[in-house]
């Protein structure tokens, strides 16, 4: 019995130790003022959740630096993420030297295309059918984030039923309207309906429907 315990600790501590280094990694790499610039108003409180393991932890979006702290409090956090180690992993690939090209921007906006889109149409102000109808949303739409090196990359459905959103990974039904943006694209979206969630206004909302209506006709097609 005590061999096969020795055994499983010497197969569990190696990667419990890389688990533990690559968090670490990550928060370093996170530093860069490429990323801090990047990310920049499309969060101030991030909480993630790392499937395999359930740990969680929050990143704080400051002017100068990002800041990481164990636990996430829910009504401290804009949103709450879930991601896989393989999809921390390759965010460290794809910014380990510091100097983010554009395609390792794609791969690293990639990673967090399909949940954020999610995490951010759960809040409750956008499931309010009149907000919809205001901005001219859809109740079935296709999204694909585009690669830069001109391949067609992430995409998902975005369904409106009964009250609430669903975002799925992957192509289904049969769109209204279709979307092809860039990462640039995909981004200024995300600042955009960030901002009007934190001011959660009516002028505020006039303002991003009118906004957004002009964005979506160079990023949409109907049928």
């Amino acid at each position: 019995m005590r061999n096969i315990l020795f055994i499983i600790a010497l197969v569990i501590s190696p990667l419990k130790s890389e688990y533990t280094s690559s968090l670490d990694a990550w928060e370093n790499i996170l530093q860069t003022p490429e990323l801090l610039l990047y990310f920049n108003d499309v969060f101030d409180h991030l909480g993630i959740i790392i499937e395999e393991t359930d740990e969680k932890f929050t990143i704080h979006h400051l002017d100068a630096e990002f800041i990481f702290e164990e636990g996430i409090v829910e009504s401290a956090v804009d949103f709450i993420v879930p991601l896989k180690l393989e999809n921390i992993e390759n965010m460290m690939l794809h910014a380990k030297d510091g100097k983010i090209d554009s395609s390792e921007y794609w791969r690293i906006l990639n990673v967090l295309f399909t949940p954020l889109t999610e995490v951010t149409l759960q809040n409750p102000v956008l499931s309010v059918n009149w907000r919809r109808k205001l901005a001219g949303v859809e109740d079935l739409t296709h999204v694909y984030l585009l690669n830069p090196d001109g391949e067609e990359a992430s995409k998902h459905s975005l369904i409106y039923i009964k009250g609430q959103w669903l975002v799925l990974k992957g192509i289904h039904g049969n769109p209204k309207r279709t979307y092809r943006m860039t990462p640039e694209d995909s981004l200024e979206y995300q600042r955009t309906i960030f901002k009007a969630l934190k001011q959660d206004t009516f002028w505020g909302w006039i303002k991003f429907s009118t906004w957004y209506k002009k964005w979506r006709k160079k990023n949409s097609i109907t049928h």
